[in-house]
């Protein structure tokens, strides 16, 4: 049976991939924008597209097949009742938008990075998402990726030994903006250890008027998050894009966002760790992308059971990520001393702005 998918927002993520990702990433990046993977997915009709740029909508519709194009969410809703839905909008309003699909019924959401803006959403949303009957994906999308899977697989075996740290490099970047994709790299690795302390020191923050409102997207100097068992999951500003697995004898690295994968490891009695390459061949069979996570959300709906199974873990580090993301504002207020998860200020929000943008 064919599913109803609503794509709500049709800029660069919801619609139209931009000119520098098409150039510059790996395949597997692909279909990335939202609504070219609703269309890619033989089990989803795109049934609407919505905007409150009407230039953008119109754009989207004529590129789409011209679905029913609305500039308002909740009369999409509230007419359409689409099975599942995608929102690439600002992260300002993100979290109506998700409350309001659900209550005309609407169980399955794939939603760009990062959640919400405040302490007070993220316990609305936790209600929703925290339901069985309820399926959720994040625009974090590189845990998807066949390379990345393939890199936790090897870790996951042990011949490296114990998991030790992991590090993600991404360059200078700010929290809200880029390090929603850091922190989710580092929870999937991470594979449901609990989180014991964050400590993060971050540029200048913007006061919204009181101690607890942040009006800028500050960058992360450096961060780290702590989990139960020792683990370590650092943040820096070093380049590269890559996200290197660190254990007792060894390392694994995802290389350039993607774009190959290497171990190092020790080769006889050579002190020096030795890299090579590992072939890590793309699953034809199984999507990525977009798609991938979209897939999983049809499953869901459909009464799949791995799917299902796959989606609960996936729902605890969206909800998880994004209090880490308060908790690291926290730590840096606190004189980037270790805090714990549970007291992240409830009052906390951060608007994200940067220029004359918002994450």
């Amino acid at each position: 049976m064919t599913m109803k998918a609503a794509v709500i927002g049709c800029g660069r993520m919801g619609a139209f991939t931009s000119e520098s990702v098409r150039r510059w990433a790996p395949d597997c990046w692909f279909p990335l924008a939202h609504a070219e993977a609703v269309a890619a997915h033989p089990g989803l009709e795109l049934a609407a597209l919505c905007d409150t740029d009407r230039s953008n909508l119109e754009r989207a519709r004529a590129a789409y097949g011209s679905p029913p194009g609305y500039d308002d969410f909740r009369l999409l809703a509230a007419e359409v009742r689409p099975d599942l839905a995608t929102l690439a909008t600002r992260t300002i309003g993100r979290a109506e938008i998700i409350m309001t699909m659900f209550d005309h019924g609407c169980r399955a959401f794939h939603v760009e990075k990062p959640l919400c803006n405040s302490v007070a959403e993220l316990e609305q949303l936790a209600a929703i998402l925290r339901r069985p009957d309820v399926f959720a994906t994040y625009g974090a999308v590189r845990r998807f990726f066949h390379i990345y899977q393939a890199a936790r697989d090897l870790v996951g075996t042990g011949k490296l030994g114990k998991l030790l740290e992991v590090r993600v490099n991404f360059g200078p970047g700010a929290l809200f903006w880029a390090h929603p994709h850091a922190v989710d790299l580092i929870l999937f690795a991470a594979e449901g250890r609990k989180v014991v302390g964050v400590q993060a020191h971050l540029d200048r923050l913007e006061s919204g008027g009181s101690p607890d409102a942040v009006i800028n997207d500050p960058q992360i100097r450096s961060a780290t998050i702590w989990f139960d068992d020792g683990v370590a999951g650092h943040i820096g500003r070093a380049p590269g894009l890559d996200f290197v697995m660190s254990c007792e004898r060894g390392h694994v690295t995802v290389r350039s966002d993607g774009r190959a994968c290497s171990v190092a490891e020790h080769d006889g009695d050579d002190p020096y760790l030795v890299r090579r390459d590992l072939a890590t061949p793309v699953r034809v069979e199984e999507p990525q992308g977009t798609l991938a996570p979209l897939t999983q959300l049809t499953g869901c709906l459909a009464g799949d059971a791995a799917a299902i199974t796959a989606n609960v873990a996936i729902k605890a580090d969206i909800l998880a990520g994004q209090r880490i993301l308060f908790a690291m504002i926290q730590s840096h207020l606190c004189n980037s001393s270790i805090v714990t998860l549970d007291v992240v200020d409830p009052d906390l929000r951060i608007l994200a702005k940067s220029g004359e943008n918002y994450a």
